[in-house]
């Protein structure tokens, strides 16, 4: 063998050995290193982290001092208490950002009235702790769409909408002939009724608590479009970052505990005493 050669068989042995060196070593840091869970890490510094957004009477937030109130605020609370951990109102985020936020764990959970869907397998829901329905509401005293939702041609009609929001999502793939008026993921969920009173829309869904909200400020310039029924009954809870077992199923524990005890429904007495939203119940009957 020449030299030369002998000099490429050296300098080609010594890449190989390096190369499979470093894939051993980096195989093995992250087979021997496991990530801690989110339960380890809540258990572990005694810390609830939430994240959460405003919408009454779920959450409502002091302007002044900041502090939190409302159905989804004190349910975290009597969790935290609960499990003996310290709660930490960690963020408001937004539908724009709040699955990116419990990816990068700048928060444990979405402590606030999260309708589920999909959002494309990105986040993990717990056991629902109530149901809320959504109405149409348009400007006062139109009247053309009452008990017609189902006959409309919407392609005709003008609907306000915010992206990434829950009733948003669904008015999209129930009636996606409709015309669109979107407002930005970092807007108010009130602010599509905004939409309507300016004309903009002709037709806004939301809860009629969140109308409720609006009407006190805003008094006779919308109205329920008449209805036997919600234009959409949603299943509502909180937040978690997928594939975590133990965290979700603690709190699974404890929402259905705190429905069995009674709990839930003082909250909804206490910030819901219109009976605006759907109540939710005991999962059991007591024998007469």
């Amino acid at each position: 063998m020449k030299f030369p050669h002998i000099i490429l068989v050296i300098l080609l042995s010594l890449v190989t050995a390096f190369t499979t060196e470093k894939y051993v070593a980096s195989h093995n840091d992250n087979v021997g290193v496991a990530k801690e869970s989110v339960y380890d890490r809540v258990m572990r510094t005694g810390t609830l982290r939430c994240g959460y957004f405003i919408e009454p009477p779920f959450t409502f937030s002091d302007p002044n001092t900041g502090k939190k109130s409302g159905i989804a605020v004190d349910l975290a609370e009597k969790i935290a208490t609960e499990l003996n951990l310290k709660l930490e109102w960690s963020m408001e985020t937004s539908f724009a950002s709040l699955t990116e936020d419990l990816i990068l764990g700048r928060y444990d959970a979405v402590c606030a009235s999260l309708f589920t869907l999909p959002r494309s397998g990105r986040i993990d829901y717990t056991v629902p702790y109530t149901y809320v329905p959504v109405y149409a509401f348009t400007q006062t005293g139109r009247t053309e769409f009452d008990n017609k939702l189902d006959q409309l041609d919407w392609s005709q009609i003008a609907v306000a909408g915010l992206d990434g929001e829950g009733a948003t999502t669904i008015a999209r793939k129930k009636i996606p002939q409709a015309k669109f008026v979107m407002l930005s993921q970092n807007d108010q969920i009130a602010n599509m009724l905004t939409s309507v009173v300016d004309k903009k829309a002709d037709i806004a869904f939301v809860m009629p608590t969140v109308f409720k909200e609006f009407d006190a400020t805003n008094p006779n310039k919308l109205q329920r479009i008449a209805s036997d029924q919600p234009f959409y009954v949603f299943n509502v809870a909180f937040g978690l970052k997928p594939n975590e077992p133990a965290f979700k199923n603690t709190l699974d524990y404890m929402m259905r505990n705190l429905s069995a005890n009674g709990y839930l429904q003082s909250l909804f007495q206490k910030y819901d005493p219109d009976k605006l939203l759907f109540r939710p119940t005991s999962p059991y009957q007591v024998a007469p």
